[in-house]
């Protein structure tokens, strides 16, 4: 009958296998002077279970390396391709407010070029700050107004960051998107502020992976920056 190895046996083939290790990494020419084990030693396939040379299992091991080293390079080429198309679509943005000749303007365009450019199903404006201009379609808010603080708490716990991810409570969407707010699946919350503007960005999209919770937002807060910029610029010249 077999005798099951000693634990002292188990941890002395143990130590035999770490010290063979150590001396194949710390000498890495080993095979290049002794080729013939090249040929001698076998190990399986991890697919088929045959035995195959270590030079074989070596190319296997490459050839899967360089596999992931492509599929890893195609995905950041993907990635620069997106950053760049996203870079235009910001830049003809930031233009479109240069170009706008009133506030009504500068929130109209705002609107429009985010929906056309950036493919979103809602946007709502809401700041609080200075006093309700005419005709400014309902964008400003009183001080205090309990949606705006609910949403610029949420941003303060969230380091000022944009919140990205699931939808809000019912009663937020509707009064945000009106009717809208129905298929509203996923939504960015970009805070704003400029000298004694304070409010909030909220995107709305149909599709729940529009807008994800570990999504990277530098483009969301240059937009809400832009934004901001064209409003402030409006208000300075109505306050001429």
């Amino acid at each position: 009958m077999n005798k099951k190895p000693s634990s002292e046996g188990l941890e002395k083939e143990l130590s035999w296998e770490e010290a063979v290790g150590r001396y194949l990494e710390q000498t890495p020419d080993y095979f290049l002077r002794h080729p013939e084990l090249l040929t001698a030693l076998a190990v399986p396939h991890l697919d088929t279970g045959r035995a195959v040379s270590l030079v074989e299992r070596q190319v296997l091991v490459l050839r899967d390396r360089n596999d992931r080293i492509t599929h890893q390079l195609q995905e950041l080429i993907g990635f620069a391709r997106d950053n760049d198309q996203l870079g235009e679509r910001v830049q003809r943005f930031a233009i479109a407010m240069i170009d706008t000749t009133s506030l009504d303007d500068a929130l109209d365009t705002a609107q429009d070029m985010l929906r056309q450019e950036f493919n979103l199903d809602g946007m709502a404006v809401r700041l609080m700050g200075i006093a309700s201009p005419g005709g400014a379609r309902g964008e400003f808010v009183a001080a205090g107004d309990v949606l705006v603080e609910n949403l610029l708490t949420r941003l303060k716990e969230h380091n000022g960051q944009p919140l990205c991810g699931g939808v809000h409570e019912a009663a937020t969407l509707a009064a945000l998107f009106g009717a809208a707010a129905a298929g509203t699946r996923s939504t960015a919350v970009i805070g704003l502020a400029r000298h004694a503007l304070r409010g909030v960005l909220v995107l709305a999209s149909c599709d729940p992976q529009r807008f994800r919770a570990d999504m990277g937002s530098v483009y969301l807060v240059r937009i809400g920056e832009l934004l901001m910029a064209g409003v402030a610029r409006h208000l300075a010249v109505a306050a001429e």
